[in-house]
């Protein structure tokens, strides 16, 4: 089965990179909505048999829950990683052969990402790289216990490199709406300069607006 797993940290605690062009509520409210919008994308997509959402905030959970995704419970969150690993072992206890890691932070991802995402899984790893090649922003493993998560600054030879020490398949699928994410307020400029429609660049204009 393929398991498309969502590591959600707590919105609260989210998106500091853009403290400064952001207050504290509109960024948390930012994070909030990047998160439903992702996850409906996983969810409308095809070939994912299971959906899963891991987070300590309740209001996630509950979101997740109405949503039809799994959640998985988590007491405190040490790193992106940590946490993507350890839903990784959850998941492969109830049956997962494939994992998809995704990020809430794509605001240009379509349910089709996830589909050619799920449809391009095979025996290995599949990276699908930050914008700028460096980064790792989605990552399938086969079995999902293949290679441990390394996110973050390089991780995109991180994640290869670990890959071939373990004469595992490794592969690079370019999947723009997955590639381009928020970190920067550069990031929210080149956004809101495109004619992308959604929940997040609405309430982007909105905020922009009164600055």
């Amino acid at each position: 089965m393929i398991f498309a797993i969502l590591p959600v940290k707590s919105p609260r605690n989210a998106k500091q990179r853009l403290a400064g062009f952001l207050s504290a509520a509109e960024r948390e409210e930012l994070a909030r909505i990047l998160y439903k919008q992702t996850l409906a994308a996983l969810c409308q997509a095809e070939g994912i048999d299971r959906v899963v959402v891991a987070t300590s905030d309740s209001d996630v959970a509950k979101h997740a829950h109405r949503s039809g995704a799994m959640v998985f419970d988590e007491n405190e969150q040490f790193s992106h990683s940590a946490s993507a690993d350890a839903a990784c072992s959850e998941a492969i206890k109830l049956g997962a052969g494939t994992a998809l890691l995704v990020p809430i932070d794509v605001p240009l991802v379509t349910s089709a990402d996830f589909t050619r995402l799920a449809a391009a899984a095979r025996p290995g790893v599949i990276v699908v790289p930050s914008a700028d090649g460096t980064g790792t922003n989605a990552l399938a493993r086969t079995p999902p216990s293949a290679i441990e998560s390394r996110f973050g600054p390089g991780s995109c030879r991180a994640h290869l490199e670990q890959a071939q020490s373990k004469n595992i398949h490794a592969e690079v699928l370019r999947l723009r709406g997955l590639m381009f994410d928020i970190d920067t307020p550069e990031d929210i400029t080149e956004l809101l300069s495109g004619s992308h429609d959604s929940d997040v660049t609405k309430f982007l204009r909105s905020v922009c607006a009164l600055k």
